[in-house]
């Protein structure tokens, strides 16, 4: 399955309509059309608030997976690396 239709799959089943949606990753309406409909990517940060809103893997978000089980302790690392990484990123912008 495509990330892009998984997404719009996982937002329909919590009962989230686009705006909703946006709201809660702080992006614009428009930003999670174009996600939901493949014309762009979402950034590794986008990603890691989805699978942490609809607490699934990002595997699972991007399509290679078809599971949405989160090995709860790497997961949980992998996911607190990556934040730090994109805050030194963002203090070198």
């Amino acid at each position: 399955m495509k990330w892009c239709k998984r997404l719009r799959d996982l937002r329909e089943d919590h009962d989230m309509n686009q705006e909703e949606l946006a709201n809660k990753l702080g992006i614009s309406k428009r930003t999670l059309l174009r996600y939901e409909s493949g014309v762009s990517e979402p950034t590794i940060s986008i990603l890691i608030s989805l699978s942490l809103l609809f607490n699934v893997s990002i595997d699972y978000l991007a399509g290679i997976k078809d599971t949405t089980e989160i090995d709860e302790a790497s997961m949980e690392d992998e996911l607190n690396e990556v934040i730090k990484q994109i805050e030194k990123i963002k203090k070198l912008l």
